[in-house]
């Protein structure tokens, strides 16, 4: 049962040792600090003395914790309280079952029963305890003997927490049956929805998501965003918790656990980005406090894995290093796998495949962590034997996997896979299954891309939608006080009038007030009109940027194919027929001399296109010389005579990437439409930096732009939404003696 484990110790791991700040004792210390206590009256309060001192010892040492308590409870038993005695003996059973000595927990459940009664609630406490114990033991036939009867109680007591406790752990061991799965976690959640404490309904919430929401990521993603709400109730964020807080069920942790979980959700997403922002909110909150911690080098493996990924290998290496440090042990008896798959990263990451390979192959002796999000160690595995060369060895273990991808493929889990199985084809020279596995890996990829980008894209309408509402509000606030000092000035100017007559004052009421209600009617009406129009212009923005893009994409692809293609395929004929004839010659010279000129200016093309893709040269020399390489590349192909004055721009560090390159998208659309287009000799590029406005002028002598560019001419659209995405503006002129000319103004500030 090791999902279990997983999903309920670390959440309420020993009972006895949850406190952040717990004080240090010292044998000696502990031993008079007992004996001092034992020695006076139990009352409430030497109860909860009692109580914290065993939680602090606990805390550093659990045996010497035990003992005290295995000396109090007598004492408190003679008490005949059975309230101290249910809180002292449902603590110790946890402990005891947290640590895995389920027997042991067994028996002090039994111990619980017999303090009660089957109408108490702290019966049907020990009852949802237990099984949860039997969950975790795998002992199913005790599991639902004690799930029966705990329906039974809860149900004739109307109590909805700890019935929706016993059909959360009910749903999770009900194995490969997800109808029952689904149908046990909806009552969980229906029960739990109106209790004002909230461990019940984040319990099942959290295992619903965790479980049955295991295969669709998207919804995963979305639960567990309601979760990191739900876990800033006041009900769950007690930490820590005493001992005698609480003794039904709690989920311990809330928030952290829903970092960790977002944090591996977006690993297997391959958002790396936003796994190590979760990391961080995890790492701050469990690590950073207490490094020192008995979790410490369990997560700091767990961090070096999502900065391998990253590719932040520096980062990666120093958390590996406090992990290994924190062990304190031997690196091979470390218990935990992550570490050894995060060394077997490190190392790919150094070429030096033959110690990857022996710490994932020490890995896979720790187990499997599939149910903690991850990627299992076979694969990483097998990719180290491809390798190395043992492509037998590294089949065997993909083709375990092969079932895993009906439900899985989408993920990071998918894309390893297809990935080893694409390298394992292409060393075996199989060139078929390897295009096959290799356009599997790319589908997966692409569908991981678009999923993340949707992601960002919704992200970035929230915040927009945001800030629409934060300056709507403003702008009421402002209007409201605009009206609230009108109306005072009217309503003294009316109260004057009072003394005038009666009869006035009941006409300017009645006029006030219609001018009021027109007023309120106008401006409803008047802000439906403003909100409409932006929405539309949003609408038109976004859509233009992506009829640009697309256009963009049709121009490459259509270059790729018309030019690219057919020059490769010619060079490719003019090398075979060399091959074939197997001699050298003069018209072998010949042919190889035209090969080596058309794979030059396949070179060419490729170059262009790269830089219609990413005009690398922004980013290496500058704005500014980018502009010029512009208009000497126009200038030396002698199709046009292009003057280029830039002023301004010696630090176009202050602008974003992403502005530059829209404005030299503009300016190079704004050329070749020029060359293509305009029938030149002569043409003039202006651009000029100002204090808050950055201008673009394009000037040429030719036949001017017609009607029929100026209203459909596809370039133009996408130069036209370019600017509005800028918040800019164009005006095109067609010249009286002939040419046209092109005027844009965007505003200099990043959006």
């Amino acid at each position: 049962m090791l999902r279990l484990s997983f999903i309920f110790n670390l959440f309420f791991f020993f009972l006895f040792c949850n406190s952040i700040a717990a004080r240090t004792y010292t044998e000696e210390e502990w031993r008079d600090a007992w004996n001092k206590l034992k020695k006076k009256p139990i009352t409430e309060q030497t109860f909860r003395q009692a109580c914290d001192l065993m939680q602090d010892i606990g805390s550093t040492n659990l045996s010497l914790s035990y003992e005290i308590l295995a000396e109090f409870v007598p004492q408190v038993k003679a008490t005949s309280n059975r309230r101290w005695l249910h809180i002292l003996l449902s603590g110790w059973a946890k402990a005891k079952e947290s640590t895995g000595y389920f027997a042991d927990a067994e028996k002090l459940y039994g111990e619980v029963l017999q303090n009660t009664t089957t109408e108490e609630v702290y019966y049907r406490e020990a009852v949802v305890a237990m099984v949860l114990m039997y969950a975790e033991w795998g002992k199913m036939d005790s599991l639902n003997k004690w799930f029966l009867i705990g329906e039974a109680l809860c149900r004739k007591a109307n109590d909805n927490e700890n019935l929706s406790f016993l059909y959360g752990f009910k749903a999770v061991t009900s194995g490969g049956d997800t109808t029952l799965m689904r149908t046990c976690f909806q009552k969980a959640i229906s029960l739990a929805r109106d209790i004002p404490d909230k461990n019940a309904l984040f319990t099942a919430t959290y295992n619903y998501a965790y479980m049955y929401l295991q295969n669709d990521l998207q919804k995963q993603v979305e639960e567990f965003g309601f979760l990191l709400e739900l876990s800033k109730d006041s009900s769950l964020n007690r930490y820590p918790r005493k001992l005698y807080d609480r003794t039904a069920f709690t989920f311990r942790n809330a928030g952290p656990s829903v970092y960790y979980n977002l944090m591996q959700i977006n690993m297997l997403l391959t958002d790396y980005e936003n796994a190590w922002k979760f990391a961080e909110l995890f790492y701050n909150a469990t690590i950073k406090p207490n490094p020192s911690s008995i979790n410490a080098p369990y997560f700091n493996a767990e961090f070096s894995i999502v900065k391998s990924f990253q590719k932040d290998y520096l980062m990666a290496q120093d958390f590996l290093d406090s992990s290994r440090s924190q062990f304190k042990m031997a690196e091979d008896s470390i218990p935990y796998l992550s570490y050894f798959l995060a060394a077997g990263l490190l190392s790919e990451n150094q070429n030096n495949f033959l110690k990857a390979s022996a710490y994932y192959k020490k890995a896979l002796q720790k187990g499997n962590t599939q149910s903690q999000h991850m990627v299992p160690p076979e694969i990483y595995y097998a990719r180290v034997l491809i390798r190395l060369g043992n492509l037998e060895q590294a089949e065997g273990i993909l083709n375990n996997f092969k079932p895993l991808m009906t439900t899985r493929k989408y993920s990071a889990i998918g894309l390893s896979y297809f990935q080893s199985l694409s390298d394992l084809y292409k060393s075996r020279k199989d060139n078929g299954a390897f295009a096959s596995s290799l356009a599997e890996y790319f589908e997966i990829k692409d569908s991981l891309t678009n999923i993340n980008r949707y992601r960002a894209v919704m992200e970035i309408e929230t915040r927009m939608r945001l800030l629409d509402k934060e300056q709507q509000i403003k702008q009421l606030d402002q209007e409201n006080k605009i009206k609230k000092e009108e109306l005072q000035k009217e309503r003294i100017f009316y109260g004057m009038l009072i003394g005038i007559a009666l009869l006035a004052i009941c006409l300017l009421a009645v006029i006030l007030r219609n001018r009021t209600l027109r007023n309120r009617q106008q401006e409803i009406v008047q802000k439906n009109n403003i909100e409409q129009m932006e929405k539309m212009h949003r609408l038109e923005v976004m859509q233009g940027a992506i009829d640009a893009e697309e256009n963009e994409r049709h121009k490459i692809a259509d270059q790729l194919h018309d030019e690219t293609a057919g020059m490769l395929a010619l060079a490719s004929l003019n090398i075979s027929s060399v091959l074939e004839k197997d001699q050298w010659n003069e018209q072998a010279v010949v042919k190889l001399a035209k090969a080596h000129q058309v794979v030059t200016l396949v070179s060419t093309s490729i170059r262009d296109i790269s830089h219609r893709l990413t005009p690398l040269i922004i980013e290496k020399y500058g704005f500014k010389k980018a502009i010029e390489d512009l208009g000497y590349s126009v200038s030396i192909s002698e199709k046009l005579n292009l003057q280029t004055v830039i002023i301004g721009f010696e630090n176009s560090g202050k602008y974003s990437i992403g502005k530059l390159n829209n404005i030299y998208r503009i300016v190079q659309e704004l050329v070749h439409n020029v060359i293509k287009h305009s029938e030149a000799s002569e043409a003039m590029l202006e651009l000029v930096e100002h204090e808050n406005v950055i201008s673009v002028l394009v000037e040429d002598n030719g036949i001017g732009i017609g009607e029929y560019a100026l209203s459909k001419g596809k370039g133009l659209k996408a130069i036209q939404s370019k600017i509005a995405y800028l918040k800019g503006q164009i005006e095109i002129t067609k010249k009286n003696n002939g040419g046209t000319l092109v005027v844009i103004e965007i505003p200099s500030n990043d959006l």
